[in-house]
């Protein structure tokens, strides 16, 4: 082809021209950020891989995206809250010697919850917290979860999913009644003087003490009364503040709270048994589950255990306000932000915080549980893998990591230094212990204890890619 554009190579001494992908003259320029070198074996993008891993553990061990919600969420986990630890200050060093009165009377009420005389009270006291703590729980709620994990119906998991839902908001029904009700409260605060009187007269028709399940008043009269004032309100005084914003919440309360009628939630529970598949996957009587499961999430049951949580939420809520000194109200913040992280959707584990007192030793008690660690073999046996951390006041830390299946269990006991003389001693009790409940070990070590261990580095499970959502927003 003819070079119509006389395109001639010009004459350039290339004598003294560096080649930039020359690695004899790339590895050693501080200009060139990234050269290659075919020598060697590196990373895409240039990047030595061994100056790389000496950056942090977490770097060389982590397959967790960070970039993704669930990612930072676990990052977050594996650091640790420290919330046992300032739980730990606050209920038995900083309140000590604390000079308001109310807030100290508060704690002192709060500690005799606390205080048990004997093993019995103990075990009660632990198993009711966790009762408490952890909502899906129980007997029905273990036959639920096998029956999910064996149907094969699209249907009756849509079924099922939608009967979650709807117990989720009638077990919620009083909580959300509270909420209500000091966001009614708050309301009238702000309301101008003119409009008080009319909105006070409506809120007396809400009966504040309703159970769970009985919605059907209370929601008339947020939907029919005090919503609809508050919408006119707004508008004619084109208050957009904190008005506003506080009626968006009762609204969205009011959702939630309407769909937890006792009604509703039957219809949800005879819809999902109705299936045909149902009676072959879900083992036992399931209408009479249904019903002890109705009378466990009432008022009066939970009444002996709920004043723990009504105790501590009433003691964070005062020193939040800074009613225990102006210099505390951080680490008040600071306990209500790492209780809440038990109620994020991306929590994978079951986390419970049970301090107490026990033959005048103060204990401060943290467990992780994950009630599905593994199917584990052919049958499907339920793996259930538990990480407890307790610090005995003038004896020490220990943690104890237990992996349970089949009433078989594998574990381990890291004790305070000073107690490996007596571990053949240790080592027998828990052994007994075991024996005395039904269950058989497979492993029992007794180590001592040297460092705190990261809730990641005994779940490594939940760092996988695959139990990941990659979403940032």
């Amino acid at each position: 082809m003819a070079n119509i554009l006389q395109v001639t190579t010009p004459n350039i001494d290339n004598r003294n021209v560096i080649n930039p992908q020359d690695p004899k003259h790339g590895a050693g320029n501080p200009a060139v950020r990234n050269p290659a070198d075919p020598t060697r074996v590196v990373r895409t993008d240039g990047r030595d891989g061994e100056q790389m891993g000496k950056n942090t553990q977490d770097a060389l061990l982590s397959v967790v995206d960070y970039d993704s919600n669930y990612g930072a969420f676990v990052k977050i986990l594996g650091e640790g809250s420290g919330l046992a630890e300032a739980l730990e200050r606050l209920l038995f060093t900083d309140m000590a010697g604390l000079d308001k009165v109310e807030v100290a009377d508060l704690v002192e009420k709060f500690l005799m919850s606390m205080r048990m005389d004997s093993p019995e009270d103990l075990l009660t006291y632990l198993q009711g917290q966790g009762g408490l703590q952890a909502k899906f729980s129980g007997t029905f709620f273990n036959q639920f979860r096998s029956m999910l994990l064996q149907s094969t119906s699209r249907g009756l998991q849509e079924a099922a999913l939608d009967f979650l839902k709807g117990y989720n908001s009638y077990s919620s029904g009083e909580h959300l009644l509270q909420q209500m009700h000091s966001l009614v409260d708050d309301i009238e605060q702000l309301l101008l003087r003119s409009y008080k009187d009319d909105f006070k007269e409506l809120t007396k028709a809400m009966d504040w003490q309703a159970p769970n399940g009985d919605t059907a008043q209370n929601t008339q009269v947020l939907n029919k009364s005090l919503i609809p004032f508050l919408s006119e309100y707004i508008s004619r005084t084109h208050d957009y503040g904190s008005i506003r914003e506080a009626t968006m919440l009762l609204v969205f309360h009011t959702a939630r709270y309407q769909d937890g009628d006792i009604g509703r939630l039957r219809k949800l529970f005879e819809g999902m048994v109705s299936d045909r598949e149902f009676d072959r996957v879900f083992e036992g009587d399931a209408q009479e589950s249904f019903e002890s499961l109705l009378g466990a999430g009432s008022r009066s049951g939970a009444q002996p255990l709920s004043g723990f949580a009504d105790g501590l939420s009433g003691l964070l809520l005062k020193g939040a306000n800074g009613e225990a000194g102006l210099e505390n109200i951080q680490q008040f913040y600071n306990i209500m932000n790492g209780m809440l992280m038990n109620e994020s959707v991306y929590m994978p584990l079951l986390h419970f915080i049970l301090p107490f007192q026990y033959e005048d030793n103060n204990v401060m008690s943290e467990m992780w549980v994950d009630p599905d660690s593994d199917r584990g073999d052919q049958e499907g046996a339920r793996r259930i893998k538990l990480f407890l951390k307790f610090d005995i006041q003038n004896v020490g830390k220990f943690e104890l990591v237990m992996g349970l299946q089949n009433r078989e269990a594998s574990i381990q006991l890291f004790v305070p230094p000073h107690l490996m003389k007596e571990d053949k001693k240790i080592q027998s009790d828990v052994a007994d212990i075991l024996k005395n409940n039904g269950l058989r070990f497979s492993q029992l070590m007794v180590r001592r204890h040297i460092k705190d261990r990261r809730v990641d580095e005994i779940f490594p499970e939940i760092r996988e890619r695959e139990r990941t959502i990659n979403v940032r927003i």
